[in-house]
């Protein structure tokens, strides 16, 4: 056992706990959703003590001066010392200015914050209702709107996403923390070929970075492709299509894995397949040519998606400052852990 403190009350760790691991045993209320350091939703503070190296990976130079670190990252060491963090240290006041249903299950959300926040597609944000209960949602529009917007699935068994989706009134007053995240546009990429690959609510944030790309004059190709389980999930089709026709530099693809209504819906625009199989092949490239391509890849979407997506595309040749990728971790919400 190793013991370290928390608040002041003392905390034993079991061999290969993290600090989050070892609070979550003992019964301390702390926030957490992702388990991997990327949601930012279990900072604590450090007081004294040793430090392992991975603590504060992925934190803000303004954070780790603050002495913040992510619990889920933290291993313990003898004697460590913490202090839970205040929501008014980390978070900003916001409201909720507007909802629309884009589908049965999905809503866009836009939040209106007490302050400028400088923030891109591609990128997420914590937010916090009013009983400390916080998630991470992304964000799927750049800096040029005052607001935030946000394409939200309401989850089976999600106590924030049915929130947000059933009951979550307009002008409700909601604290939010971030951004967080790199999975977006730069000028930089100016001529690239775009290669967006979005599952299930990945297109919010995919459809945000194509949106910021052309906006600020890309002029390389851009190739949108969203999966989705049937035609109704395809919540911004039409949006997409009126985009292509617009912009000469843009192609949007669907892909669904089921046709409930037959074959009437499935056309050059909306095929059966993979997203992922059906973007590789049409950009194919060969791992044993060394790579000079100009393509660069988005992949959003589940953990598993994303994953496989980034393995294959790096495998096969592409260097991974290529390959930009926003996972949808969440929080695990079985009554019984996996085995």
């Amino acid at each position: 056992m190793t013991k370290f403190y928390f608040d002041g009350q003392g905390v034993d760790a079991r061999p290969d706990e993290t600090v989050l691991d070892a609070l979550l045993r003992e019964g301390h209320p702390v926030n957490y959703s992702c388990k991997k350091g990327r949601c930012k939703t279990c900072l604590v503070q450090h007081l004294e003590g040793e430090l392992m190296a991975g603590a504060q990976r992925g934190l803000t130079s303004r954070l780790k001066e603050n002495h913040y670190l992510c619990s889920c990252q933290c291993r313990p060491t003898q004697g460590l010392k913490l202090k839970s963090v205040l929501a008014q240290d980390l978070f900003i006041p916001a409201k909720l200015y507007s909802k629309e249903y884009l589908s049965d299950s999905v809503v866009k959300l836009k939040i209106e914050a007490a302050e400028k926040i400088e923030h891109k597609a591609g990128q997420h944000i914590n937010l916090r209702r009013f009983d400390g209960l916080t998630r991470s949602y992304s964000i799927t529009n750049g800096a040029y709107s005052e607001f935030i917007e946000l394409h939200v699935r309401r989850k089976y068994n999600g106590q924030f996403s049915d929130w947000l989706f059933n009951h979550a009134s307009i002008g409700e007053n909601i604290l939010i923390q971030g951004p967080w995240g790199d999975c977006c546009y730069s000028t930089d990429f100016v001529d690239d070929t775009l290669i967006l690959i979005g599952s299930g609510t990945g297109l919010g944030s995919v459809y945000g970075i194509a949106r910021d790309a052309l906006v600020s004059g890309h002029r390389g190709e851009i190739y949108l492709y969203h999966g989705a389980r049937n035609f109704e999930e395809l919540y911004q089709h039409s949006t997409l299509l009126k985009m292509m026709m617009e912009y000469r530099n843009f192609t949007y693809q669907a892909c669904i894995e089921s046709d409930n209504e037959g074959e009437e819906h499935l056309s050059g625009r909306v095929l059966q397949g993979d997203p992922f199989d059906v973007a590789m092949s049409r950009h194919p490239f060969d791992r044993s040519i060394p790579c000079d391509s100009q393509n660069r890849f988005y992949l959003c979407g589940e953990p598993s998606f994303v994953s496989k997506g980034q393995e294959t595309i790096f495998l096969n040749g592409t260097p991974l400052d290529r390959v930009h990728v926003l996972s949808f971790d969440y929080k695990d919400l079985r009554s019984r852990a996996r085995d």
